[in-house]
């Protein structure tokens, strides 16, 4: 896969991941990572292993309710890239509404690294 050619197996894994998370489906969320999986977010430090990532998601995660919109998604050489829109709610019922960005590293199907990036401080 070196020849720099769009793969759409990680492609999915990106999608898939997103989707997991929007659904709030936490035992399925550690089965698209690795064990060892590191996760930089802003304002947070560096999220490290599979139950760390989870727990995050599960005890830290201000989103209640909402749904990644991916407008491009582009992978080769075991990273990938999307961006796009989230829009949501808070578990304070605030509304969430942000443009971002992740970039991923893949070993053995699954996500490696993850960072994400947001147009300004946000959720």
């Amino acid at each position: 896969m070196g020849d720099g050619s769009l793969v759409v197996p990680t492609a999915g894994l990106i999608s898939g991941l997103l989707v997991v998370i929007d659904r709030r489906d936490w035992s399925a969320l550690s089965g698209l990572v690795t064990d060892d999986v590191v996760y930089f977010r802003p304002g947070c430090p560096p999220i490290e292993g599979v139950d760390a990532f989870v727990g995050f998601y599960r005890r830290r995660y201000i989103v209640a309710a909402g749904r990644h919109q991916v407008d491009r998604c582009v992978s080769a050489d075991g990273q990938g890239f999307c961006w796009g829109r989230f829009d949501g709610v808070s578990h304070a019922g605030v509304p969430l509404n942000e443009i971002f960005a992740d970039w991923f590293e893949f070993r053995g199907g699954r996500v490696a690294r993850r960072r994400t990036f947001f147009y300004r401080p946000a959720i």
